[in-house]
This record gives structure tokens, sequence and C-alpha cells, in this order.
């Protein structure tokens, strides 16, 4: 074995080793595959945070910090909790291809232009909602709701206006954030967007193509695609997923907040409308041709429950529209008149039943359709504390399910008291109940002697 000197590159100390490609003395390898390690992580965070402008996630912060001007729209952003709204507004599937309008918006809570103000890129000041609702509503703002700066106070250095490039944008992002987006870029890869590979794939082997790369980059992937398509000659691979209901996305993102919010009066609106929407689409859920409520209220074969009924003479698209409209303000931050509502709620739905009725329903219709069963029977009491938070049931109705619940929880506390045992052999009996039979009678035709009863012993 051939042994060579070598000097350590970090104490310079003179050391022998057989390793042709030896630089580190035995003491300081640790410190130097540290080094290393840490080196290789740097080099992942930079290339990640080089990628921002290849990302949709990213370029549409750039969008945003153009729309108001600055990126200090991103002052103590949460950029997990911030792309996961943006995220789910695509799954709700809202997207019209044809005519290039979506369903629902990111809406602001301060506008991102307000008066006087500029409203935060965060996901406290964001929430999914109808296109419809948000065009209506306009500019408006209420005070102390959502996330704002003065415009008094934006600084110079970081402002941007709509015709500036992108990836200027983003380099001044990266200047803001600093430290944040590193963290940040250590455990999420910056993803880069298919639009750019359909693109640079058109380029490459379209030859009726006369733009540029860039060009064709700022194309959206589903014209990218149809051209593709085209020179292919062969059918697209497409999804057709159903678009969310309105009412879903409006629970879904009243939860959210009314988790997330810290306390105070826009979380306790919001968290008001929580009830209010089981409400409403646990009544539309038993209407005619009505799909997509499952997850908040299944309706299994052979379990008959409609738990609430429009009354004579109410107009149904009338109701709709007050909740639609009553979540989408109480979101935005208008303060919430809760005798109102209920009020309204009342006037236009009649409770039915608070308990489902099961006689249509049996054990094999149950394991056939376990988990439709399971997903119900965890519905069931949401719905019903839900109806009864808001003081819909009549005073007969409450007492009689007052009396259950009473019932049922005297039940619980007596085989609480009383633990199951189990049996341990042929002669191991109950220790905590017995039976004792109803006095014996003898059978007055069978006559047996004690002689006869020892006889074989």
């Amino acid at each position: 074995m051939i042994k060579r000197t070598r000097t350590c590159a970090i104490c310079n100390t003179a050391f022998t080793t057989s390793q042709i490609k030896a630089k580190h003395c035995p003491p300081c390898r640790p410190k130097a595959r540290q080094k290393n390690q840490k080196e290789k992580r740097q080099t992942t965070e930079e290339k990640r945070i080089l990628r921002l402008s290849q990302s949709d996630e990213w370029l549409w912060i750039a969008s945003e910090c153009k729309r108001a001007g600055t990126v200090e729209i991103l002052q103590g952003v949460d950029l997990v909790a911030l792309f996961e709204v943006y995220k789910a507004r695509f799954k709700t599937f809202g997207w019209n291809s044809e005519t290039k309008t979506s369903k629902f918006h990111l809406c602001h809570v301060q506008p991102a232009k307000g008066i006087g103000t500029v409203g935060l890129l965060h996901h406290l000041n964001l929430f999914i909602g109808g296109s419809f609702h948000n065009q209506t509503h306009g500019n408006k703002s209420y005070q102390d709701r959502g996330l704002c700066i003065p415009r008094s106070k934006l600084k110079a250095k970081w402002k941007v206006t709509s015709t500036t490039h992108d990836r200027v944008v983003l380099d001044l992002v990266t200047d803001y954030l600093g430290q944040v987006l590193i963290d940040y870029a250590k455990e999420h890869p910056v993803t880069k967007s298919n639009r750019y590979c359909a693109a640079k794939w058109v380029f490459q082997n379209d030859p009726d193509n006369t733009l540029p790369l860039s060009k064709l980059e700022r194309m959206s992937l589903h014209d990218l695609r149809a051209i593709r398509t085209k020179i292919e000659d062969k059918p697209a691979f497409t999804i057709d997923y159903a678009t969310k209901r309105s009412f879903i996305v409006m629970l879904e993102e009243c939860q959210r907040l009314s988790e997330q919010l810290p306390t105070g009066q826009h979380k306790s609106d919001i968290t008001f409308m929580v009830p209010v929407l089981h409400v409403a689409i646990a009544w539309l859920s038993r209407q005619p041709d009505q799909q997509g409520l499952s997850s908040i209220l299944e309706n299994p074969y052979g379990v008959t429950w409609n738990p609430l009924e429009l009354r004579e003479g109410m107009d149904a698209s009338t109701l709709r529209d007050f909740i639609g409209f009553r979540t989408f303000h109480t979101l935005q931050g208008q303060p919430v008149d809760r005798k109102m509502i209920r009020s309204t709620l009342s006037k236009y739905l009649e409770v039915t039943s608070l308990a489902p009725d099961y006689s249509g329903s049996t054990s094999s219709i149950q394991d056939h359709f376990a988990d439709d069963y399971s997903r119900f029977l965890q519905q069931v009491p949401v719905i019903k504390n839900a109806i009864i938070s808001l003081g819909l049931p009549d005073k007969v109705m409450l007492a009689e399910e007052i009396v259950k619940a009473e019932q049922a929880t005297y039940e619980e506390e007596m085989f609480a008291r009383f633990p199951s045992q189990q049996c341990e052999g042929l002669l191991d009996y109950s220790s905590i109940y017995y039976q004792v039979e109803d006095d014996y009678v003898p059978n007055q035709y069978l006559r047996i002697t004690p002689e006869e009863i020892f006889c074989d012993f």
C-alpha cells in the first residue's frame, strides 16, 4: 500500500494517507463533510430561487405586485399558507377554457387598490369567492377587517409598475423576502410550469410557427396543447372535472378562516356562517337534481332523512341568493345581523325531522354501501347541531330531542360504570350481572324419587 503525505486544507497539518484525492486529515474530515453538505444545500436553494420566473405561483405573485404597484404587499407573508389558498382555487374546477373566465376568484378582504391603502397578498386577506359576487362588491372595504398598508408608508425602492418585467419584479421580491424565501426554498421545490415545456415543444416542432419562444411562453397551456394536438393529429388527453358547488366553496373558506383568523369580530361572524351554510346545504341536498353536495350530507340508499323543507309560497332561488350574498359579504368583513339571518331562515325553511329513518335499511345494504353509511353517520350530528344552534326547530321538536339526548347520555353513563368483562372459561360467570330464574315448577307427570337420582352413584 502506497503511503502519501498531504497537507490538510483546513488546519494545514501534514498527514499520511493512501487515498490519492484526500484533502483533509482525519480530525477535520467531519467538518469538511458538513461544509460540503451545506454548500450543496445552498446550491439547491439558489437553483430553486433562480427558477421563480418559470413558476406559475411566482408569476402570479409578480402579477399581483404589479397590480398593487409594490412588492410590499408580501409583508409578513406565510408562503406555504398563501400557496395553499392559490392552489385551492384551481381545485374548484371553475375555469371555462372557451370563455376564458372563471366561476371563482381570489378575493381580497382589503382591496389590492383601496382608497389610500394597499391590500396585502396574505392568506388572511384572501378568500375564494364567486366571480359574480366579487364583481358586484367592487372596491368596498370595512374597517378593522383584513390586512393592508397605508399608501403613505410605501417605500419607493419596492415600487413597480404594470410594465415592469416579471423577472425584475421577482428579483425585488427575492430581495424583499430575504431569509423567508431562503427558508421556503429549503423545504419546497419551485415547480416549473408545464406551459414552458409545451411552448418549447411547439417552438421546436411546429413548422408553421413564426413566434419567438418568449411569446409562446406567454400563451395559455390550453392553447399550446391545442397546437400540439393539431400537429400530432391525435386527440388530446383531457379530464373534465365537475365544478364545485358555490355553497361548498363558501363553507370551506368559512371553516378555514374561522380557524386561521385571530380572535375578533370578523372571525366570530365567519364562524356564525358555518352552521348557516350547513343548514342551506342540507336543505339543498334533498332537492331534485342537486349533485355535488354529498361531502356535507350523503343520501345513502335505504335511509330517509329530509331535515328541512321550503315553506309553502317561499321562493327557493331567493333563499339561495340571500345565503350566497350574506356569506360573501361576511367573508369580505361586513358585520353580521344574526337575528335577521335566523329569522329569514325560519321564514323560508321548516324543520321536518331531526332524526333519520333507517327502516328501509338492512345490514346487507349497509355493508354494501359501507362508505356512504360511515360518512352519513358522521354528518348527521353536524347538521342536527347546526339546525338547533340557529333556533330553527319548534319547541315540541326541540323538547323531544332534549329528552332523547338525556336518555342517551344516561345510557352511556350506565355502560361506563359497568365496563365489559371477557369470559375466561366455561365456569367464569359475570361478577356484575346476575340473572335469577323464575320459580321452578316441577312437571306433575314426571315423578323421580331421590333413589333414582342417585342410582348411578
